[in-house]
């Protein structure tokens, strides 16, 4: 007997590939749309007298240094008067705004939201010049916007905080543009200055950014003319920046080193703490703003810990909390070890020197950036530099695991967002 069997029919490769296409698109789309309406809703309800960038900018209006309130907690109390701790570049940023709308200016997450648009466009340019796939380079851009601590930061802008690590955010891209694209080095230094006046870490960025100035064939330690002049043209406005800081920090608390952080969490402010920040009283009074005790403890969170919503009620059924110390980076956005495809060339071996030392002071930090849900936000000062080398390592090929990877991180950052916002809102 003979049997006729004729095999299913399947789509041809192309239609095939073409409908993954489509599909992974309306994905990431309507992601990015859900991520727009967050947006919006979290900036027409931002309240007034929520962040101390906006009090800091009145003092200066009224002609002082100190503040009269502290709308964060982070403040610092000295000789009886009260000091807004972090750089001063976010206020004067706010200045204009708080002088039109006094200290109830309540404008911080839009301007947040004009940083996070102007830093996709910058990221677009970097990326579409340093990887030659047009589909990789828009993925890592999503990855930039919506996959990282960025769109947190951005959605809090409201506070302190996070409104400084987005206007660092920016200029660290701007940095990195002027190295990678433009080659010009003013704009290099004119823009890592004003980084750190936002985040004084940045700074470390320099020697990373001297080599992305250089061409592919000229020696990193070549000492003529060219390179002295580089140098120099480089390190003008970093110079400048310091200085700028250090004398900020020596009228307000009489030495240049000192950023008041000596003089936070006061006895005197301790019946305003939130009860869930105490343990951060406790480790700054008891063992300091640095101390190797802190390690393990952001280690965890930096490499190994998950996104954490702690159920409660007789069943365990009920939202109860989050965990307020946030999650890996590398676990929410794993597209980020793509960096390590970048060619092992100096600019590779550098880069992630660059990342070790900016991050390695973070590890023995008395906070790990706290009050986050998928993020650990501390990161943002490093991770563009494991977004340039995943351009860097990257192929059209990678196109569809990257793809995948950032939908999954898209919806891990925005679902825990919306987490916090129904517990935010839940009544006590």
């Amino acid at each position: 007997m003979t049997i006729n069997w004729t095999p299913p029919q399947t789509l041809p490769e192309t239609t095939t590939s073409l409908m993954h296409r489509l599909a992974i698109t309306i994905v990431l789309a309507a992601l990015v749309l859900a991520f727009a309406a967050v947006f919006a809703l979290g900036a027409l309800r931002e309240a007034p007298l929520t962040n101390s960038y906006a009090e800091l900018a009145a003092g200066w209006l009224d002609g002082r240094l100190h503040a009269e309130n502290c709308f964060d907690g982070d403040c610092a109390l000295f000789e009886g008067r009260t000091y807004i701790i972090f750089p001063p570049l976010p206020a004067v940023i706010a200045l204009p705004f708080v002088a039109l709308f006094g200290v109830e200016f309540a404008g911080f997450i839009p301007l947040s939201l004009t940083f996070f648009a102007i830093s996709g466009l910058i990221w677009w340019r970097i990326l579409s010049h340093l990887n030659q796939s047009a589909d990789i380079a828009r993925l890592l851009v999503l990855l930039v916007l919506f996959a990282t601590p960025l769109a947190f930061v951005t959605l809090r802008g409201d506070h302190v905080w996070f409104y400084a690590q987005s206007c660092g955010f920016l200029f660290t891209s701007a940095a990195l543009l002027s190295a990678l694209v433009w080659r010009n080095a003013l704009l290099v230094g004119l823009f890592i200055g004003l980084a750190f006046l936002c985040r004084q870490m940045t700074i470390l960025y320099i020697p990373l950014l001297y080599l992305f100035l250089l061409d592919r064939d000229t020696p990193l330690f070549r000492i003529d003319m060219a390179a002295i002049r580089r140098a120099a043209t480089l390190l003008v406005f970093p110079i400048i920046a310091v200085a700028i800081y250090l004398a900020y920090n020596a009228a307000r608390f009489g030495s240049p080193l000192e950023t008041g952080y000596a003089y936070i969490f006061p006895a005197a402010w301790d019946q305003e703490v939130a009860p869930h920040a105490v343990f951060l009283i406790d480790r700054v009074r008891e063992l300091g703003i640095f101390s190797g005790e802190y390690f393990l403890f952001n280690a965890v969170y930096m490499f190994f810990a998950g996104p954490h919503v702690a159920f409660s009620g007789r069943y365990l059924t009920e939202l109860g909390a989050f965990d307020v110390n946030g999650a890996s980076p590398f676990l929410v956005a794993p597209a980020l070890l793509f960096a390590f495809l970048a060619p092992l060339d100096r600019r590779f071996w550098i880069g992630l020197a660059t990342v070790v030392v900016v991050m390695a002071p973070t590890l023995f930090y008395h906070s790990n950036g706290f009050s986050q849900f998928s993020a650990q936000r501390y990161a943002l000062d490093w991770l563009p530099i494991l977004i340039i080398l995943a351009a860097l390592g990257l192929r059209r090929a990678h196109a569809g695991p990257l793809a995948l990877l950032v939908a999954y991180s898209m919806t891990v950052t925005l679902g825990m967002i919306a987490v916090g916002g129904i517990l935010a809102t839940s009544p006590a």
